[in-house]
Formats: structure tokens, C-alpha cells, sequence
């Protein structure tokens, strides 16, 4: 039996949406023109000339699929590995804060294109507006795409130097509950994307933490993991309690490899997620790119027999970030065949059609 496949989370942003300073040496500057990014691919292609699986011909593809033309041309890459009836949450990024420099096109010229392509495919597009509370006028912004252009929820990402109970997005929160719109928010420690100003400013932006933090010889990177803690969704899960927010990438594959490892560590972050979905009913999570790593799918299908949390979690892939590590094609396919179509259904199909679905609007 046919049923619609949701992939709660995807990226069409291109390279012009990427702050200058964003990677050393200034490589983004160089991949900003044809001739340089040919330059650095032909290179990286031939670090490993006799491998078509090596990590860095990943990255080659990563880099084209970012000089695509349009965002309507990077869904349609991804679109092509999932039938015809699937539906894709498009998560749009807003890097103008992060403290990497300047961005070349304006967020909203992003959030406008984004806005043509749901009016070239309105049954296969949910758009969710990235805000960043910096943003002036940031709750404007997300009701204008929400109310104007028929976009779908709200995208957060901590790491960039905010945390999720930063009061400037209650009135957000407030707005989301109440016209059912879900959350969508990375939630992964060390990651790549994160704060990139100086330790001195991170410091600054940490002391509205409502936890400890200890900030002794720290990296950048692990001083901003502090940003997406989970347990920072607390307060904001106790002061909207109907709101749907999910977390994702479930903790990421670094946690689920130490929850294998040190499986009583209450510090460990695929475990807490656990508990919070449990323990909240609107508290999701999903696995996107975290499942990128097939050694994985074996406590994912453990997962799927507990009742508590079975329908907590969303099927979602990351493209284009997956293509660093994985194929978007094999990603699916391969998580489907290992859970089966009923676990695979209900992961890409009916919990993530409960999630995603604002006032019924989703049949």
C-alpha cells in the first residue's frame, strides 16, 4: 500500500547564504567564483584519484550542489531519490549573527526565493522560516512568510549564539502554539556549525545561561554546544506546554556511540532526548544525519519497540548535509529495508505527519 513520505528535515540554502569567514583560509571567498570552486574540486579529486567513495569526493559533491543556480535546483537534486508524492520540510538558515563575517545575499532575498519554489510545488513543500532573535523585527519576519507565503514553522539553531529560552522568542513560541505550527531545532553537541566570533563574545552570550556552565579550557566549538543543551528546552517546554517542538539529529551519532560505549551516562545526550520525549507530549526528535552511520540502525529498530517513544520520532535526512557522509538515495533505502515497512512507516509517515501537521492543514 502507497503512503505519503514525509522527510521532516532538509536544506536548500546555497553558497551565497554563507558568511564569508565561515571556513579558513578563505575558501569560501575562493568557492564564491566558478573558477575557484573548479580549482579546489579538480584538487580534492585528485588527494585520492582511485577512490569514487573517498570522504573527499563527498565533499566535491557537497560544494556542487551548493553552486546550484537556485534553491529550486537543490530540491529538485534531492527530491529525485524519493517518490513522486513525498513532501520535504525545507529548513532556511539565517548565518548574518554567527560572527563569520558578511553574508553575500540578504536572509530575506533566501527566505523569498524559498517562498517561489513552495508556489511551484505547494503540495511537496514545508518551508519553516530559520529566526534568529538578533534579527531586527524578527517576529515580523515569521509572521509575514507564515501568514503571506503559506511557510510552515519555525527552525532554530542555537549553536549560532543563542539559546532556545531567549525571551525575545517567547512572542514566537506564543504565536506557534497557538496557530499549532511546529519547532524544528538542532540539537547536537560539537558541531562544525557554530558561533564563530571570539571567546570573549561567547562568554558574553553564556552568561544568559539559565545552568552552570563551565567554560575552562574550552574550545569555541564545545563553549557553543552549551547553546543546544537539551535540558534548555525545560523551561520553555513548562512555559508552552502545547507547543510541538522536535529535536534534531537525536543527540547525534558522537552520543549514540558513547550511549553504546557508557550506556548509564546521565550526561549523555541521546539519552536525555529519550527521556524528555517520553516524558513530553509534544517533544519530538528525528534522526537526520545521524543515521547517516549504519551501525546505528540496530538500536534505532530497539527503539521502535518502545511504546513510550516509538511515536516521538520523525524520519528526516539533512540534505545536503548528509552528502558529506553518506548518499541521499542509499540513506532511505537502506533505513528502510533494515526496519521494515511497518517501522519505516510510522517514523516517515505517521509520526511525522503528527508532528508537522498545523490546524489540519496537512490531509
Amino acid at each position: 500500500m502507497s503512503y505519503t513520505i514525509y522527510n521532516s528535515h532538509i536544506h536548500t540554502f546555497r553558497d551565497v547564504d554563507i558568511p564569508r569567514k565561515f571556513l579558513p583560509l578563505g575558501l569560501v571567498r575562493l568557492l564564491a567564483s566558478n573558477f575557484g570552486a573548479n580549482i579546489f574540486t579538480t584538487l580534492l579529486n585528485n588527494v585520492n584519484p582511485f577512490s569514487e567513495k573517498d570522504l573527499l569526493d563527498r565533499y566535491v559533491k557537497f560544494i556542487k550542489i551548493g553552486k546550484l543556480k537556485t534553491q529550486k535546483k537543490v530540491f529538485e537534486e534531492c527530491s529525485k531519490y524519493y517518490p513522486e508524492n513525498t513532501r520535504f520540510a525545507i529548513l532556511a538558515m539565517d548565518m548574518a549573527y554567527m560572527g563569520a563575517g558578511r553574508v553575500p545575499r540578504d536572509y530575506i532575498d533566501q527566505l523569498d526565493e524559498l517562498a517561489q519554489i513552495k508556489k511551484s510545488y505547494p503540495r511537496k513543500i514545508l518551508p519553516f522560516v530559520h529566526i534568529d532573535p538578533r534579527r531586527p523585527q524578527s517576529l515580523e519576519v515569521f509572521k509575514k512568510y507564515i501568514e503571506q507565503h503559506d511557510f510552515h514553522g519555525l527552525k532554530l539553531y542555537p549553536p549560532l549564539g543563542i539559546f532556545p529560552h531567549d525571551e525575545r522568542l517567547y512572542p514566537i513560541y506564543e504565536y506557534c502554539q497557538k496557530h499549532h505550527l511546529p519547532v524544528i531545532a538542532h540539537c547536537s553537541p560539537k558541531n562544525p556549525v557554530y558561533y564563530k566570533g571570539s571567546k570573549r563574545d561567547i562568554y558574553e552570550l553564556l552568561k544568559k545561561s539559565k545552568n552552570h556552565i563551565s567554560t575552562i579550557n574550552k574550545t569555541k566549538k564545545e563553549l557553543c554546544s552549551n547553546f543546544t543543551h537539551p535540558y534548555n528546552y525545560t523551561s520553555v517546554m513548562n512555559d508552552f506546554p502545547e507547543l510541538k517542538i522536535c529535536m534534531a539529529h537525536f543527540g547525534s551519532g558522537d552520543q549514540w556511540k558513547e550511549f553504546l560505549e557508557q550506556p548509564r551516562n546521565p550526561d549523555n545526550w541521546f539519552s536525555i532526548i529519550r527521556k524528555m520525549i517520553a516524558e513530553y507530549k509534544y517533544f519530538y526528535t528525528d534522526i537526520s544525519f545521524t543515521m547517516n552511520d549504519k551501525s546505528f540502525f540496530s538500536l534505532l529498530k530497539v527503539l521502535m519497540s518502545d511504546e513510550k517513544i516509538n511515536s516521538k520520532i520523525l524520519f528526516g535526512s539533512d540534505y545536503y548535509m548528509v552528502e558529506t557522509e553518506s548518499d541521499e538515495r542509499r540513506f532511505g533505502l537502506d533505513l528502510r529495508a533494515f526496519l521494515g515497512e511497518q517501522n519505516f512507516r510510522k517514523i516517515a509517515h505517521a509520526n511525522s505527519k503528527t508532528f508537522l501537521c498545523k490546524s489540519a492543514l496537512i490531509p
